[in-house]
């Protein structure tokens, strides 16, 4: 099953929460959080923002999550870039309605979406540059758009009828990402150097872990 197709039938799966019967109201929210990314993927820690929306409020909600980040990575020693980390995804929410305190769990699908670096030029390959080509494996480690798997817990604090203050803190198992680019340097550097290709570090499996400390305002209608 490709890419898309899943992140539709997740959104579809979502959409199904959100207009099914029940009396819970829509609602949106803005958030801002803290984005700690994982060290395989060459990503400096980041803050981010974001929006989600649905109807996440019953007993069993659902609600739509997008998420932007600006982390730095770096692309040669002493050099780096800011990339754009993208977070999108449906998810499914258990509340416990306790009171004012309203704590809740969830597990999400969707995809995550890194800028990426460009590759490097490694058609002229000289003694001097070898030494340079073991860094651009963790140059360019989130290249691509990669299937995303969440899940995390939170707490609503009852402003008003309306208004809720948000807590979420939530954990992202990212596949197919820098095992695709460390593979993908490797073939360049195999084509461009030969039998002349240095010792490389092993890929990993390529799943790599984002972590998300958000704290936002939900309003409902």
């Amino acid at each position: 099953m490709s890419l898309g197709v899943r992140v539709s039938a997740a959104a579809a799966l979502v959409a199904a929460i959100v207009i099914g019967p029940g009396q819970a109201r829509a609602d949106v929210s803005a958030f801002v959080g803290a984005i700690t990314f994982d060290s395989a993927a060459n990503l400096d820690s980041s803050p981010g923002f974001g929006i989600r929306w649905g109807k996440s409020r019953g007993l069993l909600g659902g609600e739509t999550s997008l998420t932007i980040a600006r982390p730095a990575r770096e692309v040669s020693e002493g050099s780096e870039e800011t990339a754009t980390a993208i977070f999108y995804e449906g998810r499914i929410l258990l509340n416990f309605p306790v009171g004012q305190l309203r704590p809740f769990v969830g597990v999400g699908f969707g995809a995550v979406t890194v800028t990426s670096t460009d590759l490097p030029d490694l058609t002229n390959v000289d003694e001097a540059g070898k030494e340079d080509l073991t860094k651009a494996l963790s140059a360019v480690s989130d290249i691509q758009t990669n299937s995303a798997l969440s899940y995390g817990a939170g707490v609503r604090y009852k402003v008003s009828e309306k208004l809720d203050l948000r807590l979420d803190v939530r954990q992202y198992q990212v596949f197919s990402v820098a095992g695709i680019a460390a593979n993908e340097v490797r073939r360049r550097m195999e084509a461009a150097a030969g039998d002349d290709l240095p010792v490389l570090p092993e890929s990993d499996d390529g799943r790599v872990q984002h972590n998300e400390l958000s704290i936002g305002v939900a309003y409902s209608f």
